[in-house]
């Protein structure tokens, strides 16, 4: 392949990124934005990625809830004292070990979940649900495939 054609590839895929991560931006802010009426307050991506993790019948360790969400640390202590002090989630040491804290969801918290999981289903529905089902089977596919790309791209750094 000659160099002038790996340029203009290499061009395309950053112009392409690019487009692709502005879109998905857009989604994700109309996501936030929209689910200020579930939660009955304001939410940043961080703790709406985190409410779509829990899991209402199993408590979760922090490490858990952090590689499930694709948060930092820092940020899923801020989520969770946050949803804590509004009574969504409740701190408990793990059994076996002591020095593990693990975090549940309470009463309010699973049926905030169930309206989140819900609300998040329906604006998903009504954004993609104007693709007919092949370009919906052929978006499933083509993000199935860049996520393949990407990570084998990323776990050679």
């Amino acid at each position: 392949m000659d160099e002038k054609k790996i340029i203009n590839d290499m061009v395309e895929i950053e112009m392409r990124m690019l487009e692709v991560k502005n879109l998905f931006s857009g989604i994700s802010t109309e996501m936030v934005k929209n689910s200020v009426g579930i939660m009955g307050f304001s939410v940043n991506m961080s703790q709406l990625k985190a409410m779509t993790v829990f899991s209402e019948d199993s408590p979760l360790s922090m490490g858990e809830l952090c590689k499930m969400a694709n948060v930092k640390m820092p940020s899923m202590t801020e989520v969770v004292d946050r949803f804590e002090k509004e009574g969504v989630l409740e701190r408990i040491r793990d059994n076996e070990d002591r020095r593990v804290v693990k975090v549940k969801m309470t009463a309010k918290g699973k049926k905030m979940h169930q309206e989140v999981l819900k609300r998040r289903a329906d604006e998903l529905t009504k954004m993609f649900g104007v693709l007919i089902t092949k370009d919906r089977e052929k978006l499933v596919d083509s993000l199935k495939s860049v996520s393949e790309i990407l990570t084998k791209v990323t776990e050679n750094k």
